[in-house]
């Protein structure tokens, strides 16, 4: 691959945002961490060699906030800001409902 990714920059796979979407679905609202602590909690002890806790956590959670960027990319979901903690909140994005005539 010599270019740029056109449609999912972030090179999130289908099953991931897919993921994302189920999760956001049911939630509405959540942080990558969140998502994929429901979506795929074996991951949990993955990444276990990494010195700290944070390094763990972003190596963890890494395909799951590409995902989401990713489908915020193609408008199904926005940003939400910041937890106290300091994580990105993700919110779902409501499909436009068009009324039938």
């Amino acid at each position: 691959m010599a270019g740029k990714r056109k449609a999912n920059e972030a090179g999130s796979s289908n099953g991931l945002r897919g993921d994302v979407l189920c999760v956001l679905g049911v939630l509405k609202v959540a942080t990558a961490d969140q998502i994929q602590r429901l979506a795929a909690p074996y991951l949990t002890y993955r990444h276990t060699l990494k010195k700290t806790a944070a390094l763990r956590k972003e190596a963890r959670t890494a395909s799951h906030r590409g995902a989401a960027n990713d489908l915020r990319r193609h408008g199904l979901s926005v940003d939400g800001g910041r937890t106290r903690g300091g994580e990105e909140v993700r919110i779902s994005r409501k499909p436009q409902v068009t009324a039938m005539t």
